[in-house]
């Protein structure tokens, strides 16, 4: 879940279907001998391109097909006759340094070493490329080019063993002489190096297509042996079904309904715009998408979108889709309950693309979920191409998602939270989370707040101490070192107070930018809490944790049913109090208010956690 680490580099998908593919490029090879043809491919690779990461979002290059650790069975499956000659590189050519009927390959500034024979999968002959001093280019061994007919299907299939990412390229050659590439399938590293696994695509050969080899290629320092190649001619017969672990239907847009609507979507939108929705547009290999265009803009969005999910199981899901768009677009997810009331989250802001990529994003469906489905929106003048639309659930819920929790947290370090806080979280056993401005103490000359021996009595009691920065400032408006010397510093403050582990921190005023992330994650928070209105999700990100900010406005009403939600959802609910006396300060609640708020939560048993112990619960 990403509430605990990370975001996964490479997806796993099943055996994908390969269409048309990309703009035709000149022959540019040639040869340094008669054994070792270069292949200048002036294609960029995926791996070249910097992965661009909103928030804790990731944006992969597309697609991604499934491996499996290789059995005897996933060979002998494979449609005969295998078209590729020599497709165990056990008969070496001639002059013995690489085998017969193959060639070596590699353009760019790396310094490659192609070796064979090297061991391969249960032999002694198999196929190695070396790249070192990487700065662009690839590195390939590939097959003498094979016959092909256009609209026919064939499957290719190797082994390999490697400590990088791979990448799988078709290159076709047309009737004009000319050449296009396909890459279809991008691999992860295998667990070592005697570690097979097998790869296995599906590929359509495009129209004038008349032949076609395969790389399978590393382009970062590392190494990669391959062995066991196949390629067959398998059938013009449908493609096979979608891959049933996708709850959409029609995740493709390949089906069309009477009306010339894509089966299973709708158009959506809201606000004064105007928008046009076009279907079927072209894809990233031919087939059908679907675009949005907004021509004039004043508010709101547009979107396609998947008849929502029925009864979802509550857990993660992954949201993956390929999108092309000239501006920033956004997902955001739609939940209805049981009451019938909508709610929306955004789980990430995508930035523009003028090429196809892939997206994946792992978000929570929440307990007692009545339907749930994804909108891909822009909202503002540009254009959105989207194609191969997947949710799938990943996992269930854990740690404290599996009873939902409270957590009572106490910002500034006022010294109305030690006198009439402490007493009463003492009385029912319930610890809370004081984060603490570590310059403006008693000790500092502000009566108003805790001093250090208070401070640290609240600790010696049990409670989880936080950090708040040095001074409470707006840290967006700081300069690099001056966030830094407020954020770790106020750690170190602590620390030399002996008041526990600081693991955990709090921006004051909800106040961050990208240098506060990076700052509050290198300064060794395992978490940091936000403003941002809500329950913290399994799918949320471990330093923006979602509160509820308790104001002198907020009803005692409204607090009891963020706890009845909690508990009969199971969500996470961090209730964020400031000053706990009879000011009437804007963010104040009384001590009577606060009582009621206590007891409540102690009837409903509901588990109360500071907030160290419930991020842990789910690492």
């Amino acid at each position: 879940m990403k509430i605990t680490k990370k975001i996964t580099t490479f997806l796993l998908l099943a055996t994908i279907m390969m269409g048309v593919y990309s703009t035709a490029y000149a022959n540019t090879a040639h040869f340094e001998s008669k054994d070792e043809m270069i292949v200048e491919r002036k294609i960029p690779l995926p791996y070249d391109k910097p992965l661009v990461s909103p928030t804790i979002k990731q944006i992969i290059p597309v697609p991604l097909p499934k491996t499996s650790a290789f059995s005897p069975t996933a060979l002998s499956n494979a449609v005969s006759p295998n078209l590729i000659s020599n497709p165990s590189v056990e008969n070496p050519s001639s002059s013995a340094s690489i085998p017969a009927n193959w060639a070596k390959g590699g353009y760019g500034s790396n310094t490659r070493v192609l070796k064979y024979p090297v061991v391969g999968f249960n032999s002694t002959k198999a196929i190695q490329v070396e790249i070192s001093n990487y700065t662009t280019g690839d590195a390939k061994w590939f097959f003498n080019e094979v016959p092909i007919t256009p609209g026919k299907i064939y499957t290719f299939s190797d082994l390999y063993t490697s400590n990088i990412p791979s990448i799988v390229d078709v290159r076709f050659k047309m009737a004009d002489g000319t050449y296009k590439y396909k890459d279809v399938a991008f691999l992860g590293p295998t667990d070592s190096a005697t570690s097979f696994k097998n790869v296995s695509v599906q590929i359509i050969a495009p129209d004038q297509a008349v032949s076609l080899t395969v790389f399978h290629l590393i382009n970062k320092n590392g190494y990669l042996i391959t062995d066991e190649f196949s390629l067959s001619e398998i059938s013009t017969d449908p493609l096979p079904p979608p891959d049933p672990t996708n709850l959409v239907a029609n995740s493709d847009f390949e089906q069309t309904d009477v009306g010339g609507m894509p089966s299973n979507w709708k158009k959506g939108g809201w606000g004064t715009k105007s928008a046009q929705f076009t279907y079927p547009e072209t894809s990233i290999d031919g087939s059908k998408a679907a675009r949005i265009d907004i021509t004039s803009y004043t508010s709101g969005d547009a979107k396609w979108y998947f008849t929502p999910i029925m009864s979802p199981t509550s857990g993660i899901y992954t949201y993956s889709d390929v999108f092309k768009s000239n501006i920033k677009s956004t997902l955001t997810a739609q939940f209805q309950d049981a009451s019938g009331t909508y709610s929306y989250k955004d789980i990430a802001v995508l930035p523009a693309s003028d090429s196809f990529q892939s997206v994946s994003v792992d978000f929570a469906v929440p307990n007692g979920t009545k339907n749930v489905t994804v909108f891909h929106l822009i909202g503002a003048v540009g254009f959105l191409t989207i194609d191969n639309v997947a949710m799938r659930f990943k996992s269930l819920p854990t740690g404290i998602f599996t009873t939902g929790a409270v957590t009572f947290r106490f910002d500034d370090g006022w010294t109305s939270q030690y006198n009439n806080v402490l007493p009463r979280l003492n009385a029912l056993g319930i610890k809370g989370t004081f984060f603490i401005t570590t310059k403006q103490t008693g000790d500092d000359g502000y009566p108003a707040y805790m001093t250090k021996n208070q401070i640290s009595q609240i600790y010696s009691q049990g409670h989880e101490i936080g950090a708040h920065t040095r001074t409470h400032q707006h840290l967006s408006a700081l300069t690099l070192d001056q966030q830094t010397a407020e954020i770790s510093g106020s750690r170190q403050d602590l620390l030399n107070m002996n008041v526990g582990p600081i693991n955990t921190f709090a921006y004051p005023f909800g106040d961050y930018n990208a240098n506060t992330l990076s700052i509050v994650k290198n300064s060794g928070f395992i978490a940091a809490v936000s403003t941002i209105s809500g329950f913290v999700n399994p799918a949320s990100d471990p330093y923006q944790l979602e509160s509820r900010t308790i104001t002198v406005n907020t009803t005692v009403t409204q607090i009891k049913g963020w706890i009845d939600d909690a508990s009969t959802n199971k969500k996470w609910l961090i209730l964020a109090f400031h000053e706990v006396n009879t000011s009437g300060n804007l963010y104040s609640i009384t001590p009577d208010n606060f009582d009621q708020i206590l007891n409540y939560v102690s009837s409903k048993k509901i588990p109360t956690v500071t907030v160290q112990q419930g991020v842990q619960s789910v690492q």
